[in-house]
């Protein structure tokens, strides 16, 4: 009959309202038409309404939480769902935008693979599998807004996915080598993550080629045992849909959109193959008919909402989850749907099987969804809705704030600082060296006709051009986290013959104004020269991105150098601003604020320490709650748990210091690691022995921070001890800069070691007759081992300030102490 719209005063007073998919009028609030007439038609008598995602469509407003809060009959969120077994496990990846360019085609084909995987172990095993109710596997694409109007932004999201499909059919060798790639080297992101480690058993489990590998795809997800070229058909008769098939074969996918005439005329001026179907059925209605050949579904809004099927198992996503709001959770539920064994809609691993009934090792490859990014902020979207949930992120954080208690008191340490002011002008922002120092020129370092560029080369760039990508797991969920070597390259004079040095120049220039660095100069000719010089950076990059085989790599090689010339430049000014500034250190009595205590704030005025921990390590946050009420009640006491632990030592000017060892959490200032645990212990054993060396002195100690926080010399390549100590006596201070490190890497020559000497030049320069400084290298290397690198015997290296921390553990820092005072 159609449908028929009834004016609501037509009905009587007296109403039962059932609602499915309330959510979609709840948010529109309570002045929203809907919730009017909703209101009208139960003024006197009762709705019922269901939805998965009342809490996500009624966020924000508080009169509709309290409404529907006290209205609830029965609360069965995701995180009980999941909890009790429910649905599939889940696997997110998202690739950044930043580097999706040129990892596009690899993650895509890696998409495919996992679709193909399940399809596979699908075919392979279907009688394992029967008695699970496992539907066959269902490839999803999901457009942001594809509507009537169809934008050409989403419209392009499709023709891209088509694209897509095409590439992969029209370029076997190139298919193939990328299926080579993922299957064998996986996909290492920027941190160093195999992203696909483990993900892929299955088909690594059959031993066969790549190629046979590509041929079975194609037979297997696209009907086609051939191959063929891509034909997209408009289905004549069907609104909306567009039919996918390669070659004669038959249609292996759907396209279902609002205006298929616009989007067809989109993928012809692509030069795709372009057509249409006559006299066709509907090939998404048929979907999850048995018969139903398809393999891929592409669209957007149908998907989210009054659309089931238990066959989704791998999703990807296009500019999905930015404004979505609860539409992200209903598009969720598409995918983890699952009939499970008796059709208890359980994962197997949930369900206490009776005997006689086998679980197939491999089938987790089935019971798992698996969703690509591309373009999408899903990640975030899903995150917050698991957050909210209570249900563990896997991979997500929360924050603690650990407060610290100062002992600074009315002390005046000295500490050397940047003036305030040069020849009145500030200090602050560089306004000085802007003002009144010689105009720098970007030039490659030279360390034969300038000795000091050697720093540059020294502490050289780094650029990591693997590609971001932000990975969520469900927590039964293996794979994924491998460690790979991350490939190191150069940029060679091939590569640069390549590049446009002018537009390189002009974005340099704009680059230098943004920073407003006037007094910077560049010229086309130091870019071209820096560019051919490999001794300032080093670039982390897979090997094939170098590779002169397609003149489209030329614009990614552009993009490095770019990226490469600004970090370059950047790390240039900020040397000769160092270097300018050199003479202009002073003495200065240190305070609270000195960069150097932890930050703090109106609840923490004595600094604190930022934590991100794991949400899953619950215990580690109870025992920091713990460990929180020792420091705010004075009660100071050992502490130590899951491999962190409170240093207490009075004479240091900020309590507790931390020592991490794991990775389960992230600290801010970072933990001590083990030799400068170990060198404050020994500090504070020594001064707990009243030792007759500290007899009429005051001795303080304190974290030295690196990156523009701490003390550094620009001297010994910009080196930040990691300690000050002070030795105060007769109305004179001692102060030392103290490094526990290992040495076994430096050279005899190397300025960190031959600062006990550089030092004594600043104290000069400074001229404090009240002050004396000194400097000390902790060896955590044996002297035994050093005299085979250096071939001096360890009375030379004492001679050099350098101590053995382990084999004179027990006398090392008396002798500390005692150079000091001389």
């Amino acid at each position: 009959m159609g449908d028929k719209t009834v004016a609501v005063e037509a009905f009587e007073g007296n109403n039962l309202v059932l609602v499915d998919e309330g959510h979609r009028g709840a948010s529109s609030g309570e002045t929203g038409t809907w919730m009017r007439f909703r209101n009208a038609l139960c003024e006197k008598g009762f709705s019922f309404e269901y939805s998965a995602t009342f809490g996500q469509a009624v966020k924000g407003n508080g009169s509709l939480t309290v409404l529907y809060g006290r209205c609830i009959l029965f609360d069965y969120s995701y995180k009980f769902f999941y909890a009790d077994g429910y649905g599939k496990d889940y696997q997110i990846l998202n690739l950044d935008t930043e580097t999706q360019s040129s990892h596009l085609d690899t993650y895509l084909v890696a998409c495919a693979l996992a679709f193909y995987q399940q399809q596979r172990l699908y075919r392979d095993h279907y009688p394992a599998f029967r008695p699970f109710n496992i539907a066959k596997p269902l490839w999803i694409f999901v457009g942001s807004k594809v509507t009537a109007t169809l934008a050409t932004n989403d419209a392009s999201d499709i023709v891209q996915i088509v694209q897509f499909i095409h590439r992969l059919l029209a370029n076997r060798s190139q298919t193939v080598a990328a299926i080579a790639s993922v299957l064998n080297q996986g996909l290492l992101s920027a941190d160093g993550r195999n992203i696909f480690a483990g993900r892929f058993a299955y088909l690594n489990s059959l031993g066969e080629t790549p190629d046979r590998l590509y041929d079975d795809m194609l037979a297997t997800a696209f009907n086609a045992p051939g191959g063929g070229a891509l034909h997209i058909e408009n289905i004549k008769g069907v609104a909306g849909e567009i039919a996918l098939r390669v070659g004669d074969n038959p249609h292996f996918g759907v396209i279902n959109v609002g205006d298929d005439a616009k989007l067809c005329k989109l993928c012809e001026q692509q030069r795709l193959n372009v057509g249409e179907l006559e006299f066709a059925s509907s090939l998404f209605q048929d979907i999850n008919r048995p018969t139903s050949n398809v393999n891929l579904l592409i669209g957007s809004k149908k998907f989210t909402e009054g659309w089931s099927s238990w066959r989704v198992s791998t999703m990807g996503l296009m500019n999905v989850g930015s404004t979505e709001g609860s539409q992200i959770i209903q598009l969720f539920g598409r995918g983890v749907r699952l009939k499970g064994y008796a059709e208890s809609l359980k994962r197997s691993s949930k369900i206490n099987l009776p005997d006689g009934i086998k679980r197939h090792r491999h089938i987790p490859v089935l019971e798992t969804l698996n969703i690509f990014g591309i373009r999408a902020d899903y990640m975030a979207q899903f995150r917050e809705f698991l957050e909210e949930e209570g249900l563990p992120t896997n991979d997500d954080r929360i924050e603690f704030l650990l407060p610290t208690i100062r002992n600074l008191g009315q002390k005046k340490l000295k500490i050397i600082r940047l003036k305030k002011s040069i020849n009145g002008v500030s200090t602050e922002f560089g306004d000085a060296f802007k003002k009144l120092a010689p105009v720098p020129t970007l030039k490659r370092p030279d360390p034969t006709s300038e000795p000091s560029t050697s720093y540059l080369q020294q502490n050289q760039v780094i650029l990591n051009w693997y590609p971001k990508i932000q990975a969520m797991k469900a927590v039964g969920v293996s794979g994924g986290d491998g460690e790979g070597q991350l490939n190191q390259a150069v940029l060679t004079a091939g590569h640069v013959a390549f590049l446009d040095l002018d537009m390189l120049f002009f974005e340099m220039q704009r680059f230098k104004a943004d920073r407003a660095w006037h007094n910077l100069n560049l010229s086309r000719e130091a870019i071209a020269e820096l560019l051919v010089d490999q001794t300032w950076y080093r670039l982390l990059i897979p090997q094939g991105e170098l590779a002169f085989d397609s003149y489209q790599r030329v614009r990614l090689w552009q993009e490095i150098a770019e990226s490469l010339l600004k970090k370059y430049c950047e790390r240039y000014y900020s040397f000769r601003k160092k270097e300018w500034e050199l003479p202009h250190l002073e003495y200065r009595d240190l305070d609270e604020s000195d960069p150097n205590f932890p930050q703090g704030d109106d609840l923490y005025p004595s600094g604190y320490y930022r934590m991100l921990i794991e949400e899953s390590q619950t215990e580690i946050v109870d025992k920091l709650k713990d460990l929180k009420a020792i420091i705010e009640t004075g009660a100071l006491r050992p502490w130590e748990f899951g491999g962190l632990k409170a240093i207490w030592f009075g004479q240091h000017l900020y309590e507790p210091l931390l020592h991490l060892s794991g990775s389960a959490i992230e600290i801010s200032p970072a933990p001590l690691n083990l030799g400068e645990r170990t060198f404050v212990e020994d500090m504070r054993a020594f001064f707990d022995k009243k030792d007759a060396q500290l007899r009429g002195t005051e001795l303080y100690l304190l974290r030295n921070l690196s990156r523009g926080r701490g003390v550094g010399f620009f001297e010994a390549g910009n080196f930040h001890p990691d300690f000050i100590v002070w030795v105060l006596k007769d109305g004179k201070q001692r102060i030392a800069f103290v490094d526990p490190k290992g040495i076994r890497n430096l050279g005899l020559t190397d300025p960190k070691i031959s600062f006990y000497e550089t030092i004594k030049g600043i104290e000069q320069r400074l001229g404090d007759p009240s002050v004396n400084l000194t400097s000390f290298i902790v060896s955590n290397t044996p002297s035994h081992q050093m005299h085979l690198i250096w071939g001096i015997p360890k009375t030379e290296m004492l001679e050099k300030n350098i101590l053995f921390q382990v084999e004179d553990q027990n006398t090392y820092v008396g002798e500390l102490i005692s150079r000091m005072m001389k």
